[in-house]
């Protein structure tokens, strides 16, 4: 079966378990509906274990507003905080529904980003999409494993799994817990093609100020499922009845270097044009190396 099939078949069983266990958890849930705002600052923008050559980190507002039967819709805008950059790098907005049964929890969620044109983000090409996760409870620790569509240039399936164990302590309403977290993360690779096509299109107008326009196509040879890094995580978090706060320390270990060949065609002052075809594998992808950041977040409840 095709990957895009398989990732369909899984978002569309959350979806039936969803809707099995929507009445039973709205008539249950003592939880109020709520809304939330946060602040978030993330040390660098990493994904899959690629970043770019430059430090992306990012300060990010949100607001979000949760009801109690599950369902959530949220929007944020990602400051681009590196020195050369001084930009609303994204917008995002989000919706989804969490439910549980036992011992059985997720969620199927939708997103749709608009990202700055001149973001340098890995993620800079993706427009949204939509996915679920799954996870079951051995009490010992957690499984889980999540699916998503991804639309940019082209459409990427990505899938995650992960284990995880969480340690918890104090009341209900002033909960602290860490979350030791074991992942690896799969994915289609046609992100890539239009990260390296912004990248190439900037280097040669930097490198030759006379060109006017760049027409870039960039080409993964071998953009099917791949496993594109292991991580280890450890969420720290402190939630109260009103406020929370999170920190997410993650290291990642990139696999299996993404080759691109890339064709460009490049118009001059003179309206005269050029076309070069070139591996032009970005530098930080030959040379694969292994990534640390962290994501601390507060947030308030009302």
């Amino acid at each position: 079966m095709q990957p895009f099939k398989i990732v369909t078949l899984f978002i569309i069983i959350s979806c039936v378990v969803l809707h099995q266990t929507a009445v039973a958890q709205s008539s249950s849930d003592s939880i109020h509906s709520y809304w939330k705002a946060s602040i978030d600052y993330l040390s660098n923008a990493v994904y899959n274990g690629r970043k770019d050559s430059a430090v992306l980190p990012y300060v990010t507002p949100g607001i979000g507003y949760y009801n109690k039967s599950g369902w959530y819709v949220s929007a944020c805008a990602a400051y681009a905080a590196a020195v050369n950059a001084n930009r609303i790098d994204y917008f995002s907005l989000d919706a989804g529904y969490n439910f549980s049964i036992q011992n059985f929890s997720g969620d199927v969620r939708a997103n749709k980003t608009f990202y700055n044109t001149q973001s340098t983000a890995i993620k800079s090409d993706i427009k949204g999409g939509i996915g679920t996760d799954l996870s079951y409870d051995f009490n010992f620790l957690q499984a889980g494993v999540s699916a998503d569509i991804i639309f940019d240039n082209k459409t990427d399936v990505a899938f995650n799994i992960n284990i995880t164990h969480a340690f918890s302590w104090g009341p209900a309403n002033q909960q602290w817990s860490i979350t030791p977290t074991l992942a690896a993360n799969f994915s289609s690779l046609y992100f890539y093609e239009g990260y390296t096509n912004r990248r190439v299109g900037k280097a040669i107008k930097k490198i030759n100020p006379n060109v006017v326009s760049v027409k870039a196509a960039t080409i993964v040879p071998n953009p099917g499922i791949t496993l594109l890094d292991y991580e280890a995580s450890l969420p720290i978090t402190y939630d109260a009845k009103k406020w929370g706060i999170a920190f997410t320390p993650t290291y990642a270990i990139p696999m299996n270097k993404i080759e691109t060949t890339t064709t460009a065609t490049f118009t001059l002052k003179n309206r005269s044009t050029h076309t070069t075809a070139n591996n032009i594998t970005p530098a930080s992808e030959k040379n694969l190396s292994n990534a640390f950041y962290a994501e601390f977040t507060i947030y308030f409840k009302f």
